[in-house]
């Protein structure tokens, strides 16, 4: 399928690794000049390489992406290389584990919105003129199921509390923007093969094989399909919403996550 997004430049956030690994190998396949922005040069480097290699268009930008500083200066870096982003996919990282009896210190609170929100904020502030200026842009959040319904395995109380706030401050955008050809959408992942997700599982659930991911993922997540997502199948649904044919879809809030929510609507 083509995205026709052949020659636009894509600013993947987290690209270095994991989901976000996958959906810039996914739009480079499909033409776009694709900067990967991550804190750690090495990782970058290896998944940039991947790309050329394969006949892609990659560069790599080494910067932390929750400070406005760091915002500006990686899409300074990306707008004289490649010309300013029309595409932007975008995802945040901040673990604070617990109940709310077991959370203690209030700040905990305020950086996890300082992460999931405003970095956002400061991001939009940075791409929205371009885009605007082009008529036409696609911003895709990776969030949390958490956003929508709360999780208690594990326990993510900062993270129930505050990542809804992404959610509506990216809707509002959305709303605003419209006119303008932008479209901002939210990708929500539910239990992902990345190694983060295996790690935890073999730390905190003790969970080494298969069969007993399986199990647990079933009996004690609640995931019909009882297993863990795929990085490739969370990025094809953000590859298109990246697409040139997903103009008439914005504001939205989808879930990747094995039917792990149970809600009709």
């Amino acid at each position: 399928m083509d995205l026709g997004i052949n020659g636009k430049t894509a600013m993947v956030v987290g690209g270095s690794k994991g989901i976000g690994r996958e959906v810039a190998k996914l739009l480079a396949a499909d033409g776009a000049q694709v900067a990967i922005v991550a804190r750690t040069q090495a990782p970058i480097d290896t998944a940039v390489n991947a790309i050329t290699e394969s006949g892609g268009s990659a560069i790599g930008v080494a910067a932390d992406m929750s400070t406005e500083a760091g915002i500006t200066a990686a899409i300074a870096a990306i707008s004289e290389q490649l010309g300013p982003p029309l595409i932007a996919v975008t995802q945040a990282d901040h673990h604070v584990r617990g109940t709310f009896e077991e959370i203690t210190r209030a700040e905990d609170y305020v950086d996890s919105y300082r992460t999931y929100t405003l970095s956002q904020v400061f991001l939009l502030r940075a791409l929205l003129p371009a885009m605007k200026d082009a008529g036409w842009g696609r911003y895709v959040h990776i969030g949390s199921v958490t956003a929508k319904e709360p999780q208690s395995t594990p326990p993510h109380t900062v993270a129930n509390a505050t990542r809804p706030s992404t959610i509506g401050l990216l809707k509002s955008v959305a709303d605003e923007y419209a006119a303008f050809g932008i479209t901002i959408n939210t990708v929500a992942p539910g239990w992902i093969g990345t190694d983060t997700t295996k790690w935890y599982l073999r730390k905190y659930e003790g969970l080494h094989t298969d069969e007993q991911r399986r199990t647990f993922l079933m009996e004690r997540a609640g995931i019909p399909v009882g297993r863990l997502g795929d990085p490739a199948e969370i990025a094809s649904t953000i590859g298109y919403l990246c697409s040139d044919l997903a103009g008439y879809l914005t504001g939205q809030y989808i879930t990747v996550d094995g039917g792990l929510h149970r809600a009709a609507f």
